[in-house]
């Protein structure tokens, strides 16, 4: 069992650049980096588990004695594992902000902007039930317990007091955003066709009933049948949300193991 009453200054060192990347980490994660969630409490969480996890941390290849010469280097490259796997479980959320997003402009709801906690940012009314939706899907899949195993991994796969770090797959980032736009059309698409449909019909319409005002009558009905369209393919929401889970998941995870 670890003596924290007789750390070395080497091993105190060690534990201030595992604590700088569990920080960074918690900040910018998903669901532990939320604004609804106090600072103090976000830097009591990354302590606590920083704790946890330093007596059976990896320090890699470099010796003890060359931690405290390299200690800017190495917290830099630690922030910056960090704040990507933390990115990196934000990916989920941003499928479905930009899901709720295209649907609101859709519909035409965009211009009713409320604040959305868990993007910390403002959003549309059909953003904001998307992503509560999200949160208890994230919950109930139990998506934090996959936060907690990804930041533990990390320590294995990414050792600490390393110096050494493959920028190759910040690529691989980028082209997985390309994926997240792909999901998020995939997410909207029925209320997209539902949408269109509409449209055409109203504007054959009002080509067919002049005396019908069209920009009037159309908003009421693009509404009525975007919400009902929302509320008949919850069901499918819901399991391509599971779907984009797992996708994030094993992308972060592939993600560490390149690091």
């Amino acid at each position: 069992m670890l003596n924290w009453s007789a750390l070395t200054e080497a091993q105190i060192l060690l534990f201030a650049l595992v604590l700088l990347r569990m920080i960074a980490y918690v900040v910018s994660s998903s669901f532990f980096g939320s604004p609804l969630v106090n600072a103090p409490i976000k830097v009591l969480l990354s302590l606590v588990l920083a704790m946890v996890i330093f007596p059976v941390v990896k320090v890699g290849n470099v010796d003890y004695s060359l931690i405290s010469s390299e200690i800017i280097s190495l917290a830099v490259r630690e922030l910056i594992v960090g704040l990507t796997l933390g990115f990196l479980t934000r990916l989920f959320f941003f499928v479905v902000s930009m899901t709720g997003d295209l649907v609101s402009m859709s519909v035409g709801l965009s211009a009713a902007q409320i604040y959305n906690p868990m993007m910390g940012s403002q959003g549309g009314v059909v953003e904001q039930f998307y992503s509560a939706m999200a949160t208890l899907v994230f919950l109930a899949i139990n998506g934090h317990h996959m936060l907690l195993t990804a930041i533990a991994q990390s320590y294995e796969l990414i050792p600490v007091s390393s110096l050494a770090l493959n920028v190759g797959p910040f690529a691989e980032i980028a082209v997985f955003g390309q994926a997240v736009l792909v999901m998020a059309i995939k997410m909207c698409a029925p209320v997209l066709v539902a949408i269109l449909i509409v449209n055409l019909a109203m504007g054959i319409l009002g080509r067919a009933v002049p005396q019908i005002n069209v920009l009037v009558t159309s908003m009421p009905v693009t509404i009525m049948m975007g919400m009902t369209v929302v509320f008949i393919c919850l069901p499918l929401l819901i399991m391509e949300m599971n779907g984009v889970v797992e996708i994030t998941a094993s992308k972060l995870f592939a993600v560490m193991k390149h690091l």
